[in-house]
């Protein structure tokens, strides 16, 4: 569903979102004059918001646009007539548009989710640009936490989403919701709605409208600012942990000596696995801090030789004093 609004600029919400966005690129270095970005436009509040500040700041940071948009047909005419819609937003900008639609419906919300990033991947290779932008906001980060937090995951998951991951930038990390829709309404910016946004089959969904209003109005009001702490507290503690993880690593690139892992902290021991398992498999997904656990006792003693089975054919190996790691390609 579209909301179609006329377009206005110049209210004091423009005028510090502008701020705090252009704060947010510059002190993390999002990026760099002469860059090129592509904004990864659904149509929906958070991405139209996204487009209209860094629109904004083109000229004063002197990068360049491309908005992307992929039609994944998972919600039928809604889906066409929010491509409708970003065509008719990016004329308005005055910007280039790249828009597909997929040949097949995703069986999924994840199996889309994937489908978007490989489109805005091959976008980015095929303009030769450097970032990719989402909407990212602070709520999101809110979820994301919680849902980690429920999944058993340790400090990574704690962390919640950063600023930057490899090319893919989030301007609107430090951004509430809430402040998006008054900037969006203050300035008349039409935007779509997703209605499965408001499905309580997902369990993000649940999380967004039931728990978090519940732990809010019962334990805690200012329950957001306390995640948003502890993920900054996990944020710096984990940064330090993957540094010295990854001295380590890089002394013993082939394999880990057993005994020297054996003398490190326990907080230590596990984040060497993790980055060692992330090096092997460029990815640390359905790794959660149980599998982490279980490892570090299998490794906790020097006798014998033991092997411990994660997901996605992954294999850890004790053996001969050392530690290795494999990867079944065919898993």
């Amino acid at each position: 569903m579209v909301i179609d609004l006329a377009f206005g600029f110049w209210h004091l919400d423009f005028l510090n979102m502008l701020s705090k966005v252009k704060d947010t690129l510059q002190e993390n270095k999002l990026l760099k004059p002469g860059n090129t970005v592509i904004i990864a436009l659904s149509g929906g509040p958070d991405s139209v918001c996204l487009a209209h500040l860094l629109k904004s700041l083109q000229k004063e940071l002197e990068f360049e646009i491309i908005l992307a948009h992929l039609n994944h047909g998972l919600r039928g005419k809604e889906s066409d007539q929010d491509n409708c819609f970003v065509q008719k937003f990016a004329r308005r900008l005055n910007l280039s548009l790249v828009d597909e639609k997929l040949d097949h419906k995703p069986k999924s919300e994840e199996e889309a989710r994937k489908a978007r990033y490989q489109f805005l991947e091959t976008v980015r290779k095929q303009k030769g640009a450097q970032k990719i932008a989402t909407g990212h906001s602070q709520d999101d980060q809110i979820e994301t936490i919680l849902l980690h937090l429920l999944r058993g995951a340790g400090l990574a998951g704690l962390s919640g989403i950063r600023y930057q991951n490899n090319r893919i930038i989030r301007p609107l990390l430090a951004c509430s919701h809430q402040k998006i829709l008054a900037y969006l309404k203050k300035n008349k910016l039409p935007f779509c709605l997703d209605k499965t946004n408001l499905d309580p089959a997902f369990t993000r969904n649940r999380i967004r409208h039931e728990l978090i209003p519940l732990l809010t109005r019962e334990y805690n009001p200012n329950f957001k600012k306390s995640i948003l702490n502890l993920a900054l507290l996990a944020q710096e503690t984990n940064q330090y942990l993957t540094a010295r993880a990854r001295e380590f690593i890089a002394k013993n690139p082939a394999n880990l000596p057993l005994k020297s892992w054996q003398a490190l902290p326990r907080a230590l021991k596990r984040e060497t696995l993790r980055q060692a398992i992330f090096n092997l498999s460029g990815s640390l997904q359905d790794i959660y801090a149980v599998h982490i656990e279980e490892t570090v006792n299998m490794l906790a003693t020097s006798f014998g030789n033991k092997k411990k089975n994660l997901p996605r054919g992954l294999q850890i190996l004790k053996k001969d004093g050392r530690i290795r790691l494999f990867l079944n390609k065919k898993q």
